[in-house]
Parts: C-alpha cells; sequence; structure tokens
C-alpha cells in the first residue's frame, strides 16, 4: 500500500464510527497523532495530508494544532457532498452555512471565499507557514500587534521570492486580526518609477494643490491620504532617492505632511508602511531612515526551503494550471526532479515561469483531446533537460524524490483559489469569452473593442516572456504552419518596411495551427469594433488582407472577414512589443575563459540578460573568430543592435564589416572590465536606451579604461567651440558638438571653448597643441580650418557638416536619417525636462522623434532642425495635457483643404508612435499638431 492510501485509510478508520457529536468536539486528527497511530514521520503524514486536502478527499480544519477529517465522513454527518473549499476555520462553519448544490457556481464560489476570508488565517494559508516561513510569519504578526499601531516593516529577499505576495498576505491577515477595518486600503507604489524626479515623488505620495506647478488645475490627494487607515506598499525601496526618504521619515515621525505647494495646512494620516528590496538595505538606504523601519523580515529563497515545501510549492502551481487548461494532469515523477534541482534559477516566480511553460507545451501536445494531460520530461524546457542530462548519476540519486512522491503524479482540476489567478488562455478563449460576457452585461460597442484588444495584447506579451527552444518548438506545432508563418514575415516586412525577430513565426505559427485545428467561428465582433480596427490600424489591416490571400493559395483554406481582423490585432501587438526589445552585449576577450568568467560574475550578481561571451584563445585566428563574432551578432541582435565589449582595439575594427555584412547596428567599446560589463548589463536591464546612447554613456563613466588615439602628426584632434560670453551658452555648445562626437565616431576628439573675444590669444596655443579640425560658434576665427556657424548648427545643416568633417568624407545622403540628430535631440530634451511633469521627457523625446521621422518618410518632408523642434515640443505638451486630463485647446477654424489631406496621416503615425503611452488625444489637439507641420514645411 503507498503511504497516501495508507494515511487516507488511517484516517477514514479512526472517523467513520465516531458520532456527530464526537467529529464536532475533536474537529478531527492532527498529523502528529495520525502519524504516531501509523507508525509514520509527522512530516510525511502532514505532506500525504495535504495532498489529499488537494484532491478534495480530506477536509483541513484550521485549529491550532490543524486537524483532518475525511470528506466521506463530513457527507455522513452533514450531508454535503461536494464544497466550493476544503480548508475551514471549524466544522460549524459547515454546519452554519453549507453550499448548496442547486446554488450557480460563481455565487457558492464568491458566498464561500467570503466566508473564509473571514474565518481563515491568511498567513497560515501560505506553504511552509510551520517550516521556512515560521519566523517571517511570527515576526509578520508581533509587527502587527505591537502597540499602537504596529511597526513599520522592512521585507527581504530576492526577486521572485514572494515578497509582494507576503505583504498582501500582512494585509489579509491584519483585516482577519480586526487590526484594520474590512474596508482599509491597500495602497503598492514601486519607488523605481520616480527615483529620478524628486518633485513629482513628492506630488505623488502627498499629493498636490491647486496651482502647485503648471498643469496643476485642481488638488489632488496623494498615496499617503489613500492609505490613510490602511497599508502603504513600498517596492523596490532601495530607488527612493534620499529627498524621497527624507521626506517620508518626517511623515513617519510626526504622522503629518504636507501637499506640494501646501505651506500651511497639515495633514494627518495614520498609515502602516511595509517596504520591499532585494538589496542590503544598511548600504542603500539612509541609516536615518531605517531607524524608522524596526522589522526586518528575510523570505528566503527557493533553494533555502526543504525538498518537501519545494514539492508542495511545485504541486501547487501544476494545480493551478489545471485551473486555466480545465483539465487534469499526470506528471512524471521525473518532472519534479528535473524542476526542482535545477540550480540556474531560485526563487518561486521562476519556478512558476519553468511550470507554466512545460505545462504549456503538454497542453499543445494534447491539443483536441479531451482527456488527462500527460506531463513528461520531453514538455520540460530544453535548457532544464539538457542540464539535467549533464548531471552525474551521484547527484541524481541524491535528487530521487521517490520516498515523496509517486512515480506518476494525477492533478485533479484545482478547486478556485483566493488568490487572483492571470488569466492566461489561449487567444481564441480570451476573445470570445471576452465579446460574450461583456455583451451579456450590455457593455457598448466602444468599450468592447478596447477591453478585447488589452487583452489581447496582454496575452501576447505574457506569452512572450516564456523562452521557446527553436528545436522543441517544431515538436509541438505543425511544421507547415511554421513555414506559412514564415512567408507571411516576409510579405509584412516588405509591406510594413519593419525587421521581425523569431517573435512573430512562434506566435502566428501557434494561432494559425490552433486555427487550423480549431476551424472558424463566426459573430465574435461586432461589425462596429471591426471598422474601429480598420480605421485605426489601416496598414496592419491592409498587410493582414495579404496574408488571407496568402494563406488561401498555400493551404486551399478560405480565411473568414473575422479572421483577418484576429490578425490585424496579432500583427498590431507584436508590432507594438518591438519598444520591449533589449540591446545585445557580446563580450569578446583574448584568452581560453576570460570572457566567459566576467559574464558568468556578471549575470550572477545582476540576473540573465541578453548578453553572451565569446573567448578567443591565442591559437585561433582572427578570421575564424571573426565568423564566431557573426553569427553571435546574429543571434543577439533583436532589433536594437549590439554592443561589443573587446578587451583589445583589432577586436573592436570589426565593428564596421560586422555592421554591414549582417545589417544590424553594431559599436564597440574597448578595454573591457567586468565593471563595464556590469554597468552595460545594468543599463540594458533596467534602462530603455538606444545604441549610440549605451555605447557613449560607458565612455563617459569609464573614460580612463579607454585608450586615446592618436593621428600620425603625434597630435590629438579638436573642435574649438567659440562663444561670446556667458558660460551657459558655452557649456550647452559644447555639450552639442560632444553629442555629434559621440555619434559619428569613437575617437576621442576633443571639443575646446574659447571666447569670442580673445579669439586671436587663445586659438594660436591650441593649435600647437591639437590638431584642429573645425571651429563652431558666434564669430569666425581667422584660422584654415572649416567653420560653422551657431545658427547652421541649430537651424540648418551644420551638424551634418560636422559630421562629415569628423569623418573626413562626405556621409552618405540617408545616413543622417538613418541616425539621431543630436541637436534636435538635446535642445528638446532640455525645454522638455524643464515643462513636462507628468510624462517621461526622455521617453517622449525619443517616441516624437521616430514619429517625425515616419511622418517626413511618408510626406516627403525635409524639416530643418529648428522646424524639427517646434512639432516635436508643441506635440509634447499636447500630449502632456491629454495624460493628466487638462482641458484640451479648442480649434475654431474651419480646417483647410490642405489640413484635411493631411490629418489621417499625422493621426496614424502619431498614435503609433506613442502607442505605448496608452493616450488618447482630442481631435482638436490633431488638427493643432497637423497646422504645426504645415506651418514649418511651408
Amino acid at each position: 500500500m503507498k503511504r497516501i492510501d495508507k494515511v487516507y485509510q488511517g484516517l477514514v478508520t479512526k472517523w467513520q464510527a465516531a458520532t456527530k457529536e464526537e467529529v464536532l468536539a475533536k474537529q478531527g486528527s492532527a498529523a502528529k497523532e495520525l502519524a504516531a497511530e501509523l507508525g509514520l514521520t509527522r512530516a510525511n503524514t502532514s505532506l500525504e495530508l495535504n495532498k489529499l486536502v488537494r484532491q478534495a478527499q480530506v477536509v483541513k480544519i484550521k485549529t491550532f494544532p490543524v486537524r483532518y477529517l475525511p470528506m466521506i465522513v463530513i457527507e455522513q454527518h452533514f450531508g454535503l457532498k461536494q464544497l466550493d473549499y476544503y480548508e475551514v476555520a471549524s466544522l460549524t462553519a459547515l454546519t452554519k452555512k453549507p453550499v448548496k448544490p442547486t446554488a450557480k457556481p460563481e455565487q457558492a464560489i464568491k458566498e464561500a471565499a467570503s466566508e473564509q476570508v473571514n474565518q481563515a488565517d491568511p498567513l497560515e494559508s501560505m506553504i511552509g507557514y510551520r517550516g521556512s516561513l515560521h519566523n517571517a510569519v511570527s515576526q509578520a504578526k508581533a509587527a502587527l500587534m505591537y502597540p499602537p499601531h504596529g511597526l513599520h516593516m522592512m521585507l527581504l529577499g530576492q526577486t521572485g521570492v514572494g515578497k509582494t505576495y507576503f505583504a498582501n498576505k500582512i494585509y489579509a491577515y491584519a483585516k482577519f486580526a480586526q487590526i484594520l477595518k474590512e474596508d482599509a486600503p491597500f495602497v503598492s507604489f514601486n519607488c523605481a518609477d520616480y527615483y529620478n524626479n524628486p518633485q513629482l515623488l513628492m506630488a505623488t505620495l502627498f499629493g498636490h494643490a491647486k496651482g502647485a506647478y503648471t498643469g496643476a488645475d485642481q488638488e489632488k490627494a496623494g498615496l499617503v491620504e489613500q492609505a490613510n487607515g490602511g497599508i502603504l506598499l513600498l517596492d523596490e525601496v532601495h530607488r527612493l532617492p534620499p529627498e524621497g526618504q527624507e521626506m517620508l521619515f518626517y511623515f513617519i515621525d510626526n504622522g503629518v505632511f504636507n501637499r506640494l505647494g501646501e505651506s500651511q495646512k497639515k495633514r494627518h494620516a495614520q498609515v502602516l508602511i511595509i517596504c520591499a528590496t532585494t538589496e542590503n538595505p544598511d548600504s542603500a538606504m539612509l541609516a536615518t531612515f531605517l531607524r524608522r523601519i524596526p522589522m526586518s523580515i528575510t523570505i528566503p529563497a527557493l533553494d533555502e526551503r526543504p525538498i518537501t515545501e519545494r514539492i508542495e510549492l511545485a504541486h501547487f502551481l501544476f494545480q493551478t494550471e489545471t485551473k486555466r487548461i480545465k483539465r487534469a494532469l499526470s506528471v512524471k515523477r521525473s518532472v519534479f526532479e528535473i524542476i526542482l534541482n535545477e540550480d540556474n534559477y531560485g526563487n518561486v516566480g521562476q519556478l512558476k515561469s519553468q511550470i507554466q511553460l512545460t505545462c504549456a507545451q503538454a497542453f499543445l501536445n494534447s491539443m483536441g483531446e479531451k482527456t488527462t494531460i500527460s506531463v513528461t520530461d520531453n514538455d520540460l524546457p530544453e535548457k532544464l533537460r539538457q542540464s539535467w542530462l549533464a548531471v552525474s548519476r551521484a547527484e541524481r540519486k541524491q535528487s530521487d524524490l521517490s520516498r515523496y512522491l509517486k512515480s506518476q503524479i494525477l492533478i485533479e482540476v484545482g478547486q478556485p483559489s483566493l488568490d487572483k489567478l492571470d488569466n492566461e488562455e489561449n487567444i481564441y478563449s480570451t476573445i470570445e469569452t471576452k465579446v460574450h460576457k461583456l455583451r451579456a452585461e450590455g457593455i457598448n460597442e466602444k468599450e468592447i473593442h478596447q477591453y478585447i484588444m488589452t487583452d489581447l495584447h496582454l496575452h501576447i506579451k505574457n506569452f512572450f516572456k516564456q523562452e521557446i527552444n527553436e528545436e522543441n518548438f517544431s515538436k509541438f506545432v505543425d511544421p507547415a504552419a511554421i513555414k506559412l508563418a514564415e512567408k507571411l514575415k516576409l510579405i509584412a516586412e516588405e509591406e510594413m518596411d519593419l525587421r521581425f525577430d523569431a517573435s512573430f513565426i512562434h506566435y502566428f505559427s501557434l494561432h494559425l495551427d490552433a486555427f487550423f485545428k480549431r476551424g472558424s467561428k463566426n459573430d465574435l465582433l461586432m461589425s462596429a469594433e471591426i471598422e474601429n480596427i480598420k480605421r485605426e490600424h489601416g496598414l496592419e489591416y491592409q498587410v493582414a488582407k495579404l496574408f488571407q490571400t496568402e494563406i488561401l493559395k498555400e493551404t486551399g483554406t478560405a480565411i473568414p472577414d473575422i479572421e483577418v481582423i484576429y490578425l490585424t490585432m496579432l500583427l498590431t501587438s507584436i508590432e507594438s512589443m518591438s519598444a520591449t526589445k533589449k540591446i545585445g552585449l557580446l563580450v569578446v576577450a583574448h584568452g581560453n575563459s576570460t570572457a566567459t568568467s566576467m559574464v558568468n560574475v556578471a549575470t550572477e550578481l545582476l540576473g540573465k540578460g541578453n548578453i553572451d561571451a565569446l573567448d578567443m584563445p591565442l591559437t585561433v585566428s582572427p578570421s575564424t573568430i571573426y565568423e564566431q563574432m557573426k553569427t553571435k551578432v546574429g543571434e543577439l541582435n533583436q532589433g536594437k543592435g549590439v554592443l561589443l565589449l573587446v578587451d583589445m582595439g583589432s577586436l573592436g575594427m570589426f565593428t564596421q564589416k560586422l555592421a554591414t555584412e549582417t545589417g544590424i547596428p553594431v559599436r564597440a567599446v574597448q578595454n573591457v572590465t567586468t565593471s563595464i560589463i556590469l554597468e552595460a548589463l545594468r543599463k540594458v536591464n533596467y534602462i530603455d536606451m538606444d545604441l549610440n546612447s549605451l555605447a557613449n554613456q560607458l565612455r563617459r563613466d569609464f573614460i580612463k579604461n579607454f585608450a586615446v588615439q592618436e593621428k600620425s602628426t603625434g597630435k590629438k584632434r579638436a573642435i574649438v567651440s567659440i562663444c561670446m560670453t556667458g558660460s551657459g551658452t558655452a557649456l550647452k555648445l559644447k555639450k552639442l558638438i560632444e553629442g555629434i562626437i559621440r555619434k559619428t565616431t569613437t575617437e576621442n576628439i576633443e571639443v575646446k571653448t574659447v571666447s569670442a573675444l580673445k579669439m586671436s590669444e587663445s586659438i594660436p596655443p591650441l593649435a600647437k597643441e591639437y590638431e584642429l579640425i573645425a571651429t563652431v560658434g558666434t564669430k569666425e576665427p581667422s584660422v584654415a580650418v572649416p567653420f560653422i556657424s551657431l545658427e547652421d548648427l541649430i537651424a540648418s545643416n551644420g551638424e551634418a557638416r560636422l559630421e562629415a568633417i569628423i569623418r573626413q568624407q562626405t556621409p552618405p545622403a540617408k545616413e543622417k536619417q538613418s541616425q539621431s540628430n543630436v541637436v534636435v535631440s538635446q535642445m528638446c530634451e532640455d525645454i522638455l525636462n524643464e515643462h513636462l511633469v507628468y510624462l517621461n521627457p526622455r521617453l517622449v523625446n525619443q517616441m516624437l522623434q521616430n514619429w517625425l521621422e515616419d511622418l517626413s518618410r511618408r510626406l516627403k518632408l525635409e524639416l530643418s532642425n529648428s522646424q524639427q523642434i517646434a512639432c516635436i515640443v508643441h506635440t509634447a505638451f499636447a500630449l502632456e495635457r491629454a495624460s493628466h486630463h487638462q482641458t484640451s485647446l479648442n480649434y475654431d477654424e474651419t480646417p483647410s483643404p490642405e489640413l484635411l489631406e493631411l490629418l489621417p496621416v499625422v493621426k496614424q503615425t502619431l498614435d503609433h508612435a506613442v502607442s505605448s503611452l496608452k493616450l488618447t488625444l482630442p481631435q482638436d489637439e490633431y488638427y493643432f499638431i497637423a497646422e504645426t507641420v504645415i506651418d514649418n514645411q511651408r
């Protein structure tokens, strides 16, 4: 007899003959009592009992100690054949409020969930609350109980251990224990979002008064006021700047605060603060702030938790997947062994991702069947399986879980959980369910369309968070669907003038495969929604129509019009995801393992990223290394280019050749060190930068590491910046020139500033020390080098001329358009930094530059620097008004034919460029933006 059967039989034998009064009096058996009677350990008995609870064979009564009772005894004495939840605070709850079999499932679940929230200790519902989380739970309860209003807490732990989940459980427990009122608020705030803007941080936390700053047309309560009487969670608190920490500890000490712009009125709030961080607080935060957070609670990493808890967590996560796919899973024990003994990840969040990907592949293998899904080793991600194959026999023996698990674990469809589940069903289920539900609720057509698009975008983004191995991919998707997706990709790239990565193949082949297996369903979207999609995504819709023709030609299957709309939506979603792509980092260094060692250190400290290493043994020829670099560059490119981090100049010389032969933007940084790799990986992972900016920032941050290239004359090259008076203007001009240099060359060309009043005295000594290649500024000097006036630099073609001088050749006609304009970029960013409050100036600036480039290409416009600046700044202010629902401008004129002709193109290109901001501009704002473009064109 298996142990689980032995435990179940022992529990049934003990209680089947008991009277109802005995059952109510004793409430079942504790794990320790049953273990002694059966001759088993308490831990093993508890493990099996909890499995039986999840299998709905046993009820868990959460007294102290926890007790268990067979479901057949519940049925015998209370007449209940089925429960919505198999964990209750006491058996009396079942007698007072049984779940009626005739009740609607949704209502029964809602009532049972409400009762469970009121009766069950939320902190003790977590896996490991009596084990690895025992100290954390005890500390949290002690902090909440501490008079008069509890102690503020600091949650410590690696990314993905469940700090936010734990904070939510603390909040639930505070209501359960009646420390907080049932309607007490829980407010979460990510400190990283505002770490570089103290004024906006203060307005967000404490609110602002009317007129506190430009655009503050009404007063607004901050998060502290919103959390009054409840809990404020400060996530990533180590990113809180010193000013922000000082604001908070003043509030913690006094319980009073002012809104931004208020000087007299004192406001009061009672808030319990929970901080969460992955860093060592002592090194990342002010000591004065830490003294106000007396309770530090460490959440253990997955590998620090006992194997029984890890098994239970994995079992729970598998059961969570059964709720999504609505089918039972039969999981091989070896799947648990491989997943739980993988050392490339250490936290619950990553464990969840691995299990989701495994279940997704198993589900796809069994599409069309309605039986239990079998999960085997072949369904595991390729990296996990390869890692397991490399493990020695002795290590595998140590990883054996046979004493905990049967060879095949049947996981039935789980009962609804109190924890909210992500909706990760396939695209058709998502859309169909949403449409039918919203129709039944009487939601209007426009809102239904918005809901569908939002769900679809989220679905696709969640899908591509998972890694899909290329070899494995073809095993669970029909190869014909993959080939067809490849043809559609070529059509889309040709028509849209874009490059898509492998994600296009992955998602479209999955979608097509599901469509052919499932067949067509009609009438899912209403005609008004279809017209909306056609109007708002015209280019994508036309491409989808070409897909329709190609699919018919290749497969003989007629694609209905509704499927064309789906393809349009998919294409739009995948297109919008390109903004999330990362720059590739390739570390190349001489030696047998130099590059690999440095990359390993960086990934251990900062986590995985789009980075790879290439070691260059001294016995390998440069041509061989070049071919290897070429392959790696192609693998790393996600559409934003690749930065080479190399140890010697000879490797950096491959940059231009790589860019030419691969068609991929490539830059190089030389004299690489571990510090440079760490900074590069940090910037790529957490900051949205373009390739040139990343390379230039690394050079600026680590300037002493880089060798200065000199000309054959033995002199460094320099450019002279000439300004009449005023250090501010001189510094601005120097900054513009330095930006153009960084964009144009890797050479360290210096910029020397001189006064226009002292040119004759200052320039000759510079000419002796440097090779002067150009002068730029307000007055032309009497030297035999090219001069570019300040007016030409800012308003005309001066930047292109300076680039040509630096390169010592005339740049190709298209080269200037393919690169960002330094003058426009810097001047717009300075203006937007000063005036934008709610939007990120750098992000908006880049978006609008891309928009204007797209618009100019479509309209065949040639706009000068000053004209570009006018268009970008005006449009940025319109977006700022829309972001905070400020009153928009009113367009009172009768639109001219020229304006009406231009308007659709302006609207389409602008909406596409700023789609990630999720803003809607009023029609009048589009009129004014189009007028601005027309005026500057004239």
